[in-house]
């Protein structure tokens, strides 16, 4: 599993599906399930092809994992 650095992903703007995942060390359909399970934030809508995460929820929920552990 790869290790999640902390200047690995942005503070701001939009993470793409896949740079999320491969920053995380999991496959993007993991990704998937978790925003399915409610267990990471939703995506949003940038285009009408385009979704992405936005930097600042993903940082929020990873801060509140590190928290957690």
């Amino acid at each position: 599993m790869t290790t999640l650095q902390e200047t690995s992903l942005p503070t701001s703007g939009y993470i793409r599906r896949f740079r999320l995942a491969q920053a995380l060390g999991v496959h993007v359909a993991t990704i998937d399930r978790w925003v399915r399970d409610k267990r990471l934030p939703s995506p949003v809508k940038l285009g009408e092809k385009s979704t992405a995460f936005d930097a600042a929820e993903v940082n929020r929920w990873l801060a509140e994992r590190r928290e957690v552990a």
